[in-house]
């Protein structure tokens, strides 16, 4: 890859991430063309090959990016919750949701891209590559409820299970919609946070309710 896009303004970059992720994300990567990807962005496709030698090194290079950009986001995510003593498992999850809200509104398209990306069985990843976002989601599980008070749960919860399930629900719904104004995150973030509100009510225990 060529280290002149790095030079270039942060908003044109993002503007040929942004671009790339959403045709990515919406098709496979076959039928993905770097022709629409270059029309998204406003540019030739020559001028995107300048800086990518092809479709499957901006493939890479985006994935790459979206691993990155959601453990930049995470670790921040930890530290704030630490800084502040927060421990409560849903509250400091309603905080990192809110995080990856903000993070949507830079990159609509990056979770639909990932997700497309992990399962399809034609794009341009490797097993190897799909192993390492498994562990890097097995890493920040694990350093998630290490910090968390789990002792708030009632008896017979798997609190990563309950994880789990909010994790495919918040990114579920935000690659299901495609979501990318205000508006339509913020109203996701609301149904995201009435499920949410209805778990803690039935699998924590009363005195912490």
């Amino acid at each position: 890859m060529n280290p002149k896009f790095f030079r270039l303004p942060e908003a044109r970059q993002d503007l040929i991430r942004n671009s790339a992720m959403l045709e990515f994300g919406a098709g496979t990567f076959k039928k993905t063309s770097a022709d629409s990807i270059a029309k998204r962005a406003g540019v030739s496709k020559a001028l995107l090959f300048h800086y990518f030698k092809d479709k499957r090194e901006l493939y890479l290079y985006l994935f790459q990016y979206a691993i990155d950009e959601c453990m930049n986001i995470f670790n921040k995510h930890i530290l704030k919750a630490e800084y502040f003593g927060e421990r409560d498992f849903f509250a400091t999850l309603e905080t990192g949701h809110k995080v990856k809200m903000d993070m949507v509104r830079r990159h609509p398209g990056l979770f639909r891209f990932v997700m497309r990306a992990y399962y399809e069985q034609d794009s341009a990843l490797s097993p190897k590559l799909r192993r390492k976002l498994d562990d890097v989601l097995e890493h920040t599980t694990d350093s998630f409820l290490s910090r968390m008070d789990l002792r708030k749960f009632r008896d017979g919860v798997d609190p990563r299970a309950v994880l789990r399930l909010l994790t495919l629900a918040s990114e579920g719904m935000l690659a299901e919609t495609g979501a990318c104004t205000a508006e339509e995150i913020d109203k996701l973030f609301q149904e995201y946070q009435k499920y949410a509100d209805m778990l803690r009510q039935h699998l924590y225990k009363e005195e912490y309710l």
